[in-house]
């Protein structure tokens, strides 16, 4: 088999990039002489792709591949660059890109100029950019698409992001391509989805809108039946002009595209896209630089397969596919929480150069795959995979699994959630289930209510929370159902309640034998539509039981975790949705306990509720009062007055009755109570205080 291996068709980075990388080190430099805070560095460098981790002074590098495709040489960067800057470890994330994880603050710029030697860039990873454009990632070989997407993926990100405007929007930009209705890559849950359409023999794609998971989940609303498909960029570059000229820039929590729809109505939208989209078309710009991928000069495929080992056959069920193309297979490679050891790049990069297209493709499963495989080349592919350890035979609900960073690197995270992914997986493992029997089900994991894990899609979703049980903090989860993506199909799923972090995986086990013991309901879709939201609740209700701390420790540790649970090392200037849950419930404990005159506790949960704030952990009820004096009375946040209650809060916690040794006056309790409401509201959703004691 011959093939055409040139890389002409991969995305380009700019022609500046060695000129943004000598302006990026001497803000480096600036950063570390203290010329600019972390604040003016974060705003240069998460544009960048460079976001700070949870440990203080390392970074993580987001490689930037529209629609995912990996050739050979850079997947051998990657390694390199992992290996020598960061922590050794290659992460796939569910936008197709890859991450290189720990890179400290003076290998920032070796990593980012090695990468850029090899043609890769992490611009626009981050902030408020045209982020990562996902396609299909069997698009080209699928058997049921319409025609390959992925060229439009890479041209447009190449043109769009050769706008300097493209880094300076309200809040990120997510587009996506799909190669038919399946909607695989979830066109219709973003900013911008095109799908595939052939319509009187012209390529084209609908085009959906204002789509988008997190913080007010959107399904994409309809904006065009059909455009010839030489309109993609100009559609795209009208919306992204809207959206610019009209987004929030004031109030990042309300900034992305589905609330500018949702506050200006769709009628007013369309308007305003209708005249960006007119004045487009008058200045008649270029056409898209669209590169087909590459092709097989000859083609000599035999379709039968000869292998007859027990091993093989498993993985062949379970892992490869045939292509739309007779004769040729696609094979997946599981990921366990999509990472690659550094250490196996070289030797997989060997494989992709010797094999099919020479391109690996990452999906939004943090899997990846291979395509143009030939039937005589499966047993060599297996033994290749399988001395790398990258030839498991799945279930595909294992496959499935997928899990954002949480709180293992990420500062928004709140729980670990690639812990309750293992946890989940060694679960299902041991379990009774006909795990193949499942089919396609997708269980997604958040680490905290922002969509990293895409957890409103997943037919099983959990995103990431923190409550009290007796005063101590617990992870938890809240759990969607039903998440699915088809066009006309798509939904987000349904809350059915919460569920402690170490309960989760056994929920997911009794879910699952529910619905396989439900005979009216063989598809999960209609299980959850036929009394399945109800049964998910029972099934919940049931694992709410959480010991003592006394008992059981382990109950108030997250997965992963031998501390107590906590929120510390949260950063801020991002999305805090479950910190203000948590200060919601202290304050209405606070509210509660002084109306029923319980002042001791009352103010207790008055002090408690805001240290998550300034990131205070407090170990006992009187380190609670020490605390609210040190961050709030003496910062000046609140009233000095409020001295004298916090002390007699302190002397009592000191004692063996507190609730009966409080001297603190009523009218103080109340004005504590009030004082911390009011500062509350004075939270930005940075997580800063806007007023200040008088």
């Amino acid at each position: 088999m011959s093939m055409l291996t040139n890389d002409t068709w991969t995305f380009r980075p700019s022609d500046r990039i060695q000129v943004e990388l000598d302006e990026f080190q001497n803000i480096v430099a600036q950063f570390k002489a203290g010329a600019i805070n972390e604040g003016q560095f974060r705003i240069i460098r998460v544009p960048a792709g460079v976001y700070e981790q949870r440990e203080n002074g390392t970074y993580m590098l987001r490689v930037r591949f529209p629609a995912g495709g990996v050739t050979a040489a850079h997947l051998r960067r990657l390694g390199e660059v992992s290996a020598k800057f960061g922590n050794g470890l290659l992460h796939i994330t569910t936008r197709q890109e890859f991450q290189i994880h720990r890179v400290p603050l003076d290998s920032i710029i070796p990593a980012l100029r090695s990468l850029a030697e090899a043609g890769l860039s992490t611009k626009g990873g981050g902030g408020n950019t045209v982020r990562n454009i996902t396609a299909c990632v069997d698009s080209g070989v699928c058997r049921d698409q319409i025609f390959d997407v992925t060229p439009y993926a890479v041209a447009t990100s190449e043109r769009l992001l050769a706008d300097p405007l493209s880094l300076q929007l309200p809040r990120k930009y997510k587009i996506a391509f799909a190669a038919c209705d399946q909607d695989c890559s979830g066109a219709t849950v973003h900013d911008l989805g095109f799908i595939a359409r052939r319509q009187n023999g012209v390529e084209g794609f609908a085009v959906y809108v204002a789509g988008g998971m997190g913080g007010k989940s959107r399904l994409s609303t309809l904006l065009h039946e059909f455009i010839p498909a030489t309109e993609t960029f100009v559609v795209a570059e009208a919306i992204k002009r809207v959206f610019d000229k009209n987004g929030d820039r004031k109030n990042k929590h309300l900034a992305r595209l589905r609330f500018l729809v949702e506050k200006i109505g769709f009628p007013k939208f369309r308007e305003l896209y209708e005249k960006e989209l007119a004045a487009l078309r008058i200045s008649n710009p270029a056409p898209l630089e669209l590169r087909p991928l590459p092709q097989f000069a000859t083609v000599t495929a035999n379709g039968e397969v000869k292998n007859n080992s027990a091993e093989f056959k498993q993985w062949f069920a379970h892992n490869v596919a045939a292509q739309k193309q007779p004769g040729f297979f696609l094979v997946q490679i599981p990921l366990t929480l999509g990472d690659i050891p550094a250490s196996k790049t070289a030797a997989l990069a060997d494989i992709l150069a010797a094999h099919g297209d020479n391109i690996l493709w990452a999906t939004q499963s943090q899997n990846a795959g291979l395509h143009w495989i030939t039937a005589a080349e499966l047993p060599i592919i297996h033994q290749q995979l399988a001395a790398l350890g990258l030839a498991d035979p799945e279930a595909p609900v294992l496959r499935n699994l997928v899990a954002c960073a949480g709180a293992s690197t990420c500062r928004l995270g709140i729980c670990l959630s690639r812990g309750l992914a293992k946890a989940v997986r060694s679960e299902l493992s041991a379990s009774k289930l006909d795990l193949d029997s499942l089919g396609d089900f997708s269980i997604h994991i958040s680490g905290c209510p922002n969509s990293c894990g895409r957890h409103p899609i997943g037919n099983l979703g959990f995103s990431g929370a923190a409550r009290r049980v007796d005063g101590n903090l617990v992870p938890f989860y809240a759990v969607q159902i039903g998440g699915r993506l088809a066009e006309g199909k798509s939904r987000f799923g349904t809350n059915v309640g919460a569920v402690p972090a170490k309960n989760a995986p056994a929920f997911v086990r009794d879910l699952l034998a529910a619905w396989k013991q439900s005979p009216a309901a063989p598809d999960f879709h209609q299980f959850v539509d036929n009394g399945g939201k109800k049964i998910a609740g029972e099934i919940l209700a049931r694992h709410q039981d959480i010991p003592p701390i006394a008992s059981r420790k382990e109950f108030y540790s997250d997965w992963d975790a031998n501390e107590l649970f906590s929120l510390a090392g949260r950063g801020q200037g991002e999305c805090s949705a479950g910190v203000f849950d948590l200060i919601e419930v202290d304050l209405a404990n606070a509210r509660e306990s002084q109306e029923a005159g319980r002042l001791y506790a009352a103010a207790l949960a008055a002090a408690r509720a805001l240290l998550v704030v300034q990131r205070a952990q407090p170990k006992s009820d009187a380190e609670t009062f020490t605390l609210f004096q040190k961050h709030f009375i003496e910062a000046g946040l609140v009233d000095a007055a409020l001295t004298s209650v916090i002390a007699a809060g302190a002397r009592a916690a000191a004692g063996a009755n507190p609730a009966e040794q409080f001297a603190g006056a009523p009218a103080d309790v109340t004005a504590l109570v009030a004082s911390v409401r009011l500062l509350h509201e004075s939270l930005d959703s940075s997580l800063r205080f806007k007023t200040a004691a008088k």
